[in-house]
């Protein structure tokens, strides 16, 4: 508040006291200088809010930390919590030193003041992301509120729409909202399906934890339509959707539907995949496998889904690397990695040629991480390997990855 080098400072203008929205600001204004450690006491209290509480635990780090600000703005010259003379008059160093009440008391009324204000930027909210190519029956995976909805099952989609979202006309069938031809609302091309997120937070932290939880189902979509399939599915050329959409729900303060692209989840495919009601079946029994692991499994689990699927998104040595960071995720302990996923590999009672390939295929990995090749076929065994085994190192790690995403939870709740 009272610095003596003010001129060096980063500093904030503000009039005290909660505003009206949409009403042009007014009260006492005042001055307040950073400090060179400000910054960091805000994000500090802003990740206590975060995790110590489930409500805000979809809640970005920037809204959460704009929150923090904006409270303390607020009541400044609030007489049971500061000095307001002392504030106006900046009387002491630090606003905390205006404090009129214990430590205890003071912090108690802080946090309770930065949650009924960070209650009024949260929401419920739906996520959406389109997918192309896969074509799969509607099904719902109710303990982790996501669902996949067929472009023209309107049952299923009515079903949602039932649940109080404000869609404003917005359907998979008519992706659009209003009748004059904007297409910002809209994905970039057709699409089969949509993967659904029912989420309860910040409207960026609704869109990270949304996008997480697609990752997910998007490389189980994958694997579960792979190891059916008679051959591999080819990527197109086609530039993958990034397309990401959020709509309110009707009981939410915030009302504004928004889209906001995310990295992509699911790649482009030359051809249509299929999926059957019996895969459906496959994939909401590992996830009700993955929902009975304990909750270091499960963690494990999850991010080694996250890695299978940037490996789908990614290609030569990077998708090599994601694919051998989902087995390191899985199983690996640090300082024994290759003696700990070869172990889990056992566990698993993988036929002894996978077991094989994948101690080349680590020699593989550590050649590339270290800077021993620049690409695959550079790696001076990459011809033994083809001759030996009669197949590709790339084809083998997602393989191998694949394999042990879809059996590892199995193995885990047992």
């Amino acid at each position: 508040m009272r610095v003596e080098d003010s001129e060096r400072r980063p500093s904030l203008q503000f009039f005290a006291g909660k505003q009206k929205p949409f009403v042009f600001p007014s009260g006492i204004a005042l001055s307040w200088w950073y400090t060179a450690d400000t910054f960091q006491a805000i994000e500090s209290v802003s990740l206590l809010v975060i995790e110590d509480s489930s409500e805000f635990r979809n809640c970005d780090l920037e809204s959460v930390s704009d929150a923090v600000t904006t409270t303390l703005q607020e009541i400044c010259l609030d007489n049971k919590i500061f000095d307001g003379d002392a504030v106006f008059l900046c009387r002491n160093r630090t606003l905390f030193d205006c404090r009129v009440v214990p430590v205890p008391q003071f912090a108690a009324s802080i946090q309770g003041e930065i949650e009924s204000n960070l209650r009024q930027r949260i929401g419920h909210r739906c996520v959406l992301y389109a997918v192309p190519r896969f074509q799969v029956p509607s099904f719902s995976l109710d303990n982790d509120s996501v669902r996949l909805i067929k472009r023209d099952d309107e049952v299923a989609w009515n079903q949602l729409v039932e649940k109080g979202y404000r869609f404003s006309g917005w359907t998979p069938l008519r992706p659009q909202i209003g009748n004059d031809g904007d297409r910002t609302f809209s994905p970039p091309g057709h699409f089969e399906c949509v993967l659904v997120a029912e989420e309860y937070g910040t409207s960026d932290g609704v869109r990270f934890s949304g996008a997480l939880k697609f990752r997910t189902l998007a490389a189980i979509l994958f694997a579960i339509a792979s190891e059916s399939a008679a051959r591999p599915f080819f990527k197109a050329m086609s530039y993958p959707y990034e397309f990401l959409i959020q709509f309110p729900h009707r009981l939410s303060k915030e009302a504004q539907i928004t889209r906001k692209d995310c990295d992509p989840v699911m790649p482009f495919y030359v051809t249509d995949i299929p999926l059957s009601s019996k895969d459906v079946a496959l994939i909401q029994d590992w996830y009700a496998s993955s929902s009975r692991c304990s909750g270091s499994d499960r963690s494990r689990i999850e991010k080694s889904t996250h890695f299978f699927n940037r490996g789908m998104n990614s290609g030569d040595i990077e998708a090599y690397i994601n694919y051998f960071v989902s087995l390191d995720a899985m199983f690996g302990e640090r300082g024994s990695v290759e003696k700990s996923i070869l172990q889990g590999l056992q566990e698993l009672n993988l036929p002894s040629v996978l077991i094989e390939k994948a101690s080349w295929l680590f020699e593989l990995r550590n050649e590339i991480v270290h800077g021993g090749s620049r690409f695959i076929s550079e790696w001076s065994k990459f011809r033994r390997y083809r001759q030996h085994f009669q197949t590709q190192p790339a084809d083998d790690v997602r393989l191998l990855a694949q394999t042990v995403l879809l059996r590892a939870p199995y193995l885990f709740s047992s």
